[in-house]
């Protein structure tokens, strides 16, 4: 992995003697051993694969965060002095909001694939049980890295060769019910500047209209809807962004006086270039699915009118042929013997 990390420091978040939130902050960065490096890779791999991220600019020049990164990137101030004016601003806001949001600050500035990234993230310091040499039962500290949360990614080149982007900034959302979304992005001090799920929306839209327009037939539309998830799934996989013209280039090109892909998707909806790919909102590009009142259904489109049938005037659902661990639990519940057709 060409991952080359240049700065890396790691300042203690928690509650002082009176319940407060403070700061416990290093005076030196830390040491880029192999242990550090593997552990920026993964996080930079963990972030890529988040699909809950918003992305945004810095609208206001004067907010702390950009002040502090123009004074960095000047070399005003060094990479720890630096470090320690986000720590600061990041307990600011947590008072600000009445939370008691607790970790491991972890600040990285590396070198990604020719461009420089600064990551931002608040990590849990877990305990576990775990066993010494003399099989005594102790307590092991870990950071989490699997479920982060809260964190932040600032591409430092795009925002210096393209002052008019609107998505170098890329964050995660809060979860539901909490004010995280609201002191992180108050920390951050951006604005959003790209709407995923809108993009993504959009897309699904341009593949059915763009189906209509070349007149194919049902199998041939839903192959197409295939050939498009795949895709954005592989995208996803690599930690790539959905790139419009290279899906239209790996798509069947169609005959006539029907545009490609790409031509007619910037011409009739106003969809970017590139954006990340939402693995929730493509899902609908192969499979009809909701949920309410108890109730969860999922099927693929290609099942429609054969295997599922639908009649709109008593909103009813069909269901031919039922998934074997479904039908043995309705089996069950209904007292219906195993061995009874």
């Amino acid at each position: 992995m060409s991952l080359s990390v240049k700065h890396l420091v790691l300042h203690l978040i928690g509650l002082n003697d009176q319940g407060d939130v403070a700061l416990n902050l290093r005076d030196q960065e830390s040491t880029l051993t192999e242990n550090a490096l593997e552990l920026v890779e993964d996080l930079h791999l963990t972030y890529n694969a988040k699909g809950n991220k918003s992305f945004g600019f810095f609208a206001d020049a004067s907010h702390e965060m950009p002040q502090a990164i123009e004074q960095w990137q000047s070399d005003s101030i060094d990479f720890i002095t630096f470090s320690k004016q986000l720590a600061e601003a990041l307990v600011s806001r947590i008072n600000h909001y009445e939370l008691k949001e607790q970790g491991i600050l972890l600040i990285a500035h590396y070198e990604f694939v020719g461009a420089d990234y600064l990551q931002v993230m608040l990590l849990q310091d877990k305990v576990s049980p775990a066993v010494n040499d003399a099989m005594e039962i102790t307590a092991s500290h870990y950071l989490e890295t699997s479920s982060i949360q809260l964190a932040a990614r600032i591409e430092l080149t795009e925002m210096q060769r393209n002052r008019e982007s609107r998505r170098y900034i890329s964050y995660i959302r809060g979860r539901a019910g909490r004010k995280v979304a609201d002191f992180f992005v108050d920390f951050l001090g951006c604005e959003e500047g790209l709407d995923t799920k809108q993009q993504n929306a959009l897309l699904m839209s341009a593949v059915d209209e763009y189906c209509d327009v070349a007149q194919l037939d049902p199998e041939e539309k839903t192959e197409y809807r295939k050939q498009v998830k795949s895709y954005c799934d592989q995208q996803i996989k690599d930690g790539e962004e959905v790139q419009v013209k290279a899906l239209s280039q790996a798509l069947p090109q169609s005959d006539g006086d029907t545009p490609d892909f790409y031509s007619f998707a910037a011409e009739n909806f106003p969809i970017e270039e590139q954006f990340p790919a939402d693995r929730t909102t493509l899902k609908k590009l192969t499979k009809y699915f909701g949920q309410g009142k108890g109730v969860t259904i999922s099927f693929d489109q290609g099942l429609f009118g054969e295997r599922v049938q639908y009649d709109p005037q008593t909103d009813t659902l069909t269901i031919q042929g039922t998934p074997p661990n479904l039908r043995e639990q309705l089996r069950r519940v209904s007292g219906v013997a195993d061995d009874e057709s």
